[in-house]
């Protein structure tokens, strides 16, 4: 992603480093690549978004992980203790 964003924003600079009457063509190929960055910059935004979101699922999937490990742990116990009696 930092790489197209790279290579969008080096466009829009060597775009914008042209003659002072700049073509038509010039201003087209720079507000598509401005879209392209916005449209970038708001995916970026999502991924980052969807990324906290999978962080904060992770911690809660370990949390019960933990949980279930130690009621299987207590089961065990349980287990030995009245098949030994």
């Amino acid at each position: 992603m930092n790489k197209i964003l790279a290579v969008l924003l080096l466009a829009i600079v060597v775009i914008g480093c042209g003659p002072k009457m700049a073509k038509q063509e010039t201003m087209d190929a720079l507000m598509e690549a401005r879209a392209a960055l916005e449209a970038a910059q708001a995916r970026i935004a999502e991924l980052e978004g969807e990324v906290d979101a999978l962080k904060t699922r992770k911690a809660e999937l370990e949390t019960a992980l933990k949980e279930l490990e130690t009621e299987i742990a207590t089961l065990e116990d349980n287990i030995a203790k009245r098949c030994h009696k």
